[in-house]
């Protein structure tokens, strides 16, 4: 197998050198790279502007069926050293007569047909992340959106910030076009007019005063769509895609027209595991990350304190109270003596529970003696909110943080597959098994 960078020879093959960026355009649903050189004024690229009318601009296609025509770029002002601090490579079989230096791409029956992309990961896509992470997680849970996305998205579209619009003083990380409460900044831009012709223009684009807010301006997009269709990125949402693999495969031909878009952002999220970015703020402790806020993420509804019977045979706010409240709050049947905490796993076995080392929504986690951070002597027990695709597990317990106090955790897969998870009787029967 041999790896060649896409991005970096498809530079060198449209001639470009230097610092000339590159606008890909999106209008009428065809994206585009063409070479430009943008105007310096007082040593800045490109002129600012302030709309005083804080009017949107947006530049139209001429085509008469502009599908795609939203205001939004799939990238801009990318420079080609800022292409390579997130290299995208295809990975090509070989054959007897393949040199280094053949095409990456097969060319078959008139189309290029790419194969596997994969990503080799940078310090300097790191340092970025580490930048825009917890800005992302913030907005991501606050519009019910993938951060992991919108972050692999600001990687691929502003080339880990090195493009000219990501950085001071525009920090439009998503090429979006328009004015921010009246600011703007006006690059030269191509365009196609629907017919396969291009033709230049200068076009608005939205000047944000830092990250944070060119996210939250993205997200209202993600979320209320265009004039002509408010639910053009719905199956984006967290509400209509189970996973972050679905969310990109959404935007795509909707978003962005390149057909390997969602493949581009899967394989980035992947590579810098952003997937943790979907999970909600938390504090780092030596046994998990204690979640700082009432969790989203739960697969039920939420718990409210009420005791039901039986709960009174279980010590006051502890953990085993707890447990069985909230399994009985469900709908789902525990034993009223199912021991302490660190005997409900061998309980439920000799009882006739399901009981597996895998974890599932819905079922009871056993914590020995000790572990994670569990009671040194009665071991513990929580309830298993939320099973993520990277295998980390949200729980909520209580005497975590204090007597009688619901808190959620989030413990990694390679703790969370250590412990015990029992299935409570009449609990979502036939759906709800782990193997």
């Amino acid at each position: 197998m041999i790896k060649k960078q896409l991005m970096v020879l498809l530079i060198i093959l449209m001639g470009m050198a230097g610092n000339v960026p590159i606008v890909h355009g999106m209008e009428s649903g065809i994206e585009s790279s063409k070479e430009m050189e943008i105007p310096s004024s007082n040593g800045e690229s490109g002129t600012v502007y302030t709309d005083t009318t804080n009017e949107l601009i947006v530049e139209q296609s001429l085509s008469p069926t502009n599908e795609f025509s939203d205001g939004v770029e799939s990238g801009v002002a990318v420079e080609p050293e800022a292409i390579e601090s997130s290299v995208i490579e295809e990975e090509t079989k070989t054959t007897e007569d393949e040199t280094a230096g053949s095409s990456i791409l097969n060319y078959e029956e008139n189309q290029w047909l790419p194969e596997i992309i994969t990503i080799e990961r940078t310090n300097e896509t790191e340092v970025f992340i580490q930048e825009i992470g917890e800005q992302a997680r913030k907005i991501g849970q606050e519009y019910g959106l993938y951060s992991s996305v919108m972050i692999a998205q600001a990687i691929l579209e502003s080339g880990s910030g090195n493009s000219q619009l990501s950085q001071s003083p525009y920090y439009n990380l998503f090429g979006v076009k328009g004015a921010y409460n009246g600011s703007f900044v006006a690059f030269p831009t191509y365009e196609d007019d629907g017919y396969g012709s291009w033709y230049q223009i200068e076009a608005a684009f939205k000047r944000y005063p830092g990250y944070e807010e060119s996210f939250q301006d993205y997200a209202v997009l993600l979320k209320e769509g265009t004039d002509w269709n408010p639910f053009i990125y719905q199956q984006a949402w967290k509400d209509s895609a189970l996973s972050y693999q679905e969310a990109a495969k959404a935007l795509t031909g909707v978003y962005a027209t390149d057909i390997l878009y969602d493949q581009k952002l899967i394989a980035l999220i992947e590579a810098y595991e952003l997937m943790n970015y979907d999970l909600p703020e938390s504090v780092i402790t030596d046994f998990g990350r204690i979640v700082s806020e009432e969790s989203v993420d739960s697969d039920f509804i939420q718990y409210f304190g009420e005791n039901y019977d039986g709960a009174e045979y279980y010590a006051f706010g502890n953990c085993t109270q707890y447990a069985y409240n909230r399994v009985k709050q469900l709908g789902g049947h525990l034993d009223v003596d199912m021991g302490n905490g660190m005997d409900w796993g061998q309980t439920g076995a000799v009882r006739g529970y399901e009981v597996s080392p895998h974890p599932a929504a819905g079922t009871v986690v056993s914590f020995q003696p000790g572990a994670a951070g569990a009671d040194a002597v009665y071991g513990h027990v929580a309830f298993v909110e939320h099973v993520y695709e990277n295998g980390s597990i949200l729980l909520s317990e209580m005497n975590v943080i204090g007597l009688n106090v619901v808190s959620y955790r989030i413990i990694d897969k390679v703790n969370a597959d250590t412990h015990t998870y029992i299935v409570p009787k009449d609990f979502y029967p036939n759906q709800l098994s782990v193997e």
